[in-house]
């Protein structure tokens, strides 16, 4: 199978060397496709990963033009680029495509975003012009095998997610800090996992517009939030708000909304932050000395907040290196059902595509028995009653020709010693004989005279 895979994620890669390998990502794709080993190239980049999928003639120069389209688009040499990846080829790569759209290689294990971004990956390449038919059907039977995943365990339940550990992190930093507007009291001693916290009496700002903008909303929304507000520098605020049904925030108003927000949750991933020192500090301004302390989430991995912001008295800064440590662990039932399915369905897939390696060979079977009957067919009288001697004739040649060309084979397979080889193969494809009765026998009885098989009497005698 012509699949290959360059791969960096959050297991190997930390995550601001993975922000600078995405630098780009999503242009290697139209890159690569103009290069002569590759057939169709998908991009999957998000928070967690930066993965470049190829169907691909020769994966090993498709993977090295991919390693070098990554350096270009970083800035980072090929040789650091080939460091920090890892790559598969063939049916490994079905087998990773699954796992990943199942939620099983995420931060946060068993989570659904993934799901919808791999979907988006692959539209963006349809819209590009780099996908192919391979690699449609990898990604639609991922898909599908995903939506079962999730209809039979529950490893995506509670809203596992990394917006939502991120969300039950921000609530308990929050009240442990001291604001009166969060639920859940809670500090790093008690321990990795969090617990779910409300923010219902939150103001809550969203910086950005996209899947996560509205993945984040739907979040806040399950935590009891209600007082919601968006924010985008494309003035794409107000539509997204509309369809949200909260609030928007016009491009000027960027300060004073995080100056009157409880939490800000900002998921823009432009490559330029848009909360710096300065806009920070004038927000903290507006705030006051005695205000609570405003919890920023930045869940891009390219950076939407200046780190920096961190030090600013009355800052609490939350990134995606603290909702990994925090990501909670999936039941180890749950896990092992959905590698199960992930399984069945790699294994189906694989099935239904050696299946289709042989339409080639059905079609040509089919044309050859069609033209063998056509001949017949236009040797009957075209009109008027044809007799049954005559139909009895056509058919007789129809079998003569059908087996013609495998009663040549057979003889020369008993020539050869070959008989048994033969027959088994028959068998496959007719169940017509058995193994034990013909394969043993010599070979002048294996490649028998008309008088001694009847099927080959009969072809005979039709023949004459």
């Amino acid at each position: 199978m012509p699949l290959a895979i360059l791969a960096a994620d959050h297991h190997e890669v930390p995550l601001p060397t993975l922000n600078r390998l995405s630098v780009g990502a999503d242009a290697v794709g139209t890159h690569l496709a103009s290069h002569p080993s590759v057939e169709g190239v998908v991009i999957l980049s998000t928070c967690n990963r930066v993965e470049v999928y190829l169907d691909a003639h020769c994966a090993q120069g498709a993977l090295a033009a991919a390693r070098e389209a990554l350096a270009q688009g970083s800035g980072m040499a090929p040789e650091q680029v080939g460091e920090l990846t890892h790559h598969a080829v063939g049916e490994d790569v079905v087998q990773r495509v699954f796992e990943v759209a199942a939620g099983l290689d995420s931060m946060v294990v068993g989570e659904r975003e993934i799901a919808g971004q791999l979907r988006r990956a692959l539209q963006s390449a349809r819209s590009n012009g780099t996908t192919s038919p391979l690699l449609e059907d990898v990604f639609q039977r991922a898909s599908r095998a995903s939506r079962r995943i999730a209809v039979e365990t529950d490893l995506a339940a509670a809203g596992r997610s990394v917006v939502s550990v991120a969300l039950d992190v921000a609530s308990a930093r929050a009240a442990h800090a001291g604001c009166p507007r969060t639920a859940t009291v809670w500090s790093d001693e008690d321990g990795p996992h969090v617990p779910s916290g409300s923010w219902a009496h939150a103001r809550a700002l969203v910086l950005g517009t996209g899947a996560y903008a509205g993945a984040t909303v739907a979040a806040l929304r399950r935590r009891s939030c209600a007082d919601i507000a968006a924010w985008s520098s494309s003035d794409r605020a107000a539509q997204f708000a509309a369809k949200q049904g909260i609030d928007a925030v016009p491009v000027a108003g960027l300060v004073s909304a995080l100056a009157g927000a409880d939490l800000v949750v900002s998921c823009r991933g432009t490559g330029s932050p848009v909360v710096d020192l300065p806009t920070a500090t004038a927000a903290l301004a507006l705030r006051g000395a005695t205000a609570s302390p405003l919890v920023i989430v930045d869940l891009a991995l390219r950076r939407d907040v200046d780190p920096a912001v961190a030090d600013l008295p009355g800052i609490i800064l939350l990134d995606l290196s603290i909702v990994r440590r925090h990501a909670p662990a999936a039941t180890d039932g749950q896990v092992h059902r959905a590698q199960e399915i992930v399984t069945e369905e790699v294994d189906g897939f694989l099935g239904r595509r050696a299946e289709r390696a042989m339409d080639d060979v059905v079609i040509a079977m089919r044309e050859y028995v069609g033209t063998a009957l056509e001949e017949e067919l236009s040797k009957l009288p075209s009109s008027g009653v044809v007799d049954a001697a005559q139909v009895t004739q056509a058919l007789r040649r129809l079998a003569a020709k059908v087996l013609h060309e495998p009663t040549v084979a057979a003889r020369a397979a008993g020539r050869e010693g070959r008989g048994r080889e033969f027959v088994e193969a028959l068998n496959i494809v007719t169940g017509a004989v058995r193994a034990d009765e013909h394969g043993d026998k010599s070979s002048g009885a294996t490649a028998a005279d008309d008088d001694g098989d009847p099927t080959n009497a009969d072809a005979a005698r039709a023949a004459r």
